[in-house]
């Protein structure tokens, strides 16, 4: 791996381990009292979001792992529209759009432990992740599958699951 790569990916761990940090911090310091009350009509509360970004990370995981990773449901040539367009302004503003909608493998249906076991979770998953994310740098043949957008590399996948906890950091910090 050149230099350039490694710092690339190093830039891109960091920025996860950064995020996840950030989630933490943020995470632990709602009160008990409004960790299980919804954010907003219709939306999921603290715990939920907590409980979404461990079956995000347990699918992830799974995938860098030589399992499989999530359905892909768009059709390709609409793929490659959104990659060219919505990936790219995602990336740039480091914000994901406005009513986006998670896949079914990562909704969290039931959550299951405390506030305090579901952001422990949260860590052991965010250092997992980061140990498999690393056993994979320069492998050019690992790519995470996004329902949306499709396969992505998985250094660009790195950035991307940080981008998405930073979203969801912002939802609950003010719980």
């Amino acid at each position: 791996m050149k230099n350039s790569e490694a710092n690339s990916w190093n830039d891109a761990l960091a920025r996860h381990a950064a995020s996840a940090a950030t989630f933490r911090e943020t995470a632990g310091a709602i009160s008990p009292e409004s960790w299980s009350v919804p954010l907003g009509k219709g939306k999921w509360s603290a715990a939920q979001v907590t409980e979404h970004l461990n079956r995000t990370y347990q699918v992830v995981i799974g995938e860098l792992s030589g399992g499989n990773g999530i359905r892909i449901r768009t059709p390709w040539l609409l793929r490659q529209v959104l990659r060219q367009t919505v990936l790219r302004s995602i990336y740039r503003k480091r914000k994901l759009p406005k009513g986006a909608r998670a896949p079914s493998e990562v909704i969290p249906k039931d959550v299951e432990g405390t506030q305090l076991q579901l952001v422990e979770r949260f860590r052991n998953l965010a250092t997992q992740f980061e140990q498999i994310a690393q056993s994979n740098a320069g492998k050019d043949e690992r790519n995470l599958t996004h329902h949306i957008f499709g396969e992505i590399d998985v250094l660009r996948g790195i950035d991307f699951i940080a981008i998405h906890i930073e979203h969801h950091q912002r939802q609950i910090a003010n719980q």
